[in-house]
């Protein structure tokens, strides 16, 4: 009678804990659904599958809703406006042109927040890494068909996203640390495409 109990009680503990990860998924959902945009400074870190260091990245991010979003580098430029991805290497002075839909590298918010987590197990990871205020949500794909291992969403009081990091197929993981958020500033959408300069190569895999 005292295993059985102890089973129940494993059981509704489990299921409290999962509804509390869901929980926390809808309040980053419903903050996502009432903001029009953010910018935000970001760094961003790498590490290779032994978890070495393999380069670190500064720069602005924006985001308007409906998948437009800017990653501005020193070195590299992304832009969304929601349909087509601009990949601009200012090194090389070429833009790589695809469909966002086709550019399983793209760093779209929205994936994450509003596609990935039905297709996934999420919970609540506790850990040194949180912050007073934050929530740890592990996010592991349900079958192979996701091009990622893991992904971790640490979330603020308020339902922002505050890191993101992704593990993916082989190993590589990714760290997005965001810092300054400023919702709602003056974003208009001309913002979100790219204006070709003369000169540069173009790479149209439309």
């Amino acid at each position: 009678m005292k295993t059985k109990l102890i089973f129940f009680l494993f059981v509704i503990s489990s299921l409290i804990f999962a509804q509390s990860a869901n929980d926390v998924l809808k309040k980053i959902q419903n903050k996502f659904n009432s903001l029009n945009n953010f910018t935000a400074n970001f760094s961003q870190n790498y590490f290779n599958a032994q978890g070495k260091d393999a380069g670190k990245a500064n720069g602005k991010f924006s985001y308007k809703r409906k998948n437009k979003f800017i990653v501005d580098l020193k070195s590299q430029l992304i832009i969304s406006d929601g349909q087509t991805i601009w990949n601009n290497d200012k090194r090389f002075n070429r833009v790589v042109i695809s469909n966002l839909s086709d550019d399983p590298t793209s760093f779209s918010l929205e994936q994450f927040i509003f596609d990935y987590p039905p297709l996934c197990k999420n919970r609540i990871v506790k850990d040194e890494t949180v912050s007073s205020g934050e929530t740890l949500i592990e996010m592991i794909p349900k079958d192979q068909d996701l091009q990622f291992n893991i992904v971790k969403i640490w979330v603020s009081a308020d339902g922002m996203i505050s890191k993101l990091e992704i593990v993916d197929r082989g190993e590589m993981r990714y760290a997005f640390q965001f810092s300054d958020i400023k919702i709602n500033q003056d974003l208009p959408d001309s913002k979100f495409t790219f204006t070709t300069p003369k000169g540069i190569q173009v790479i149209d895999l439309r």
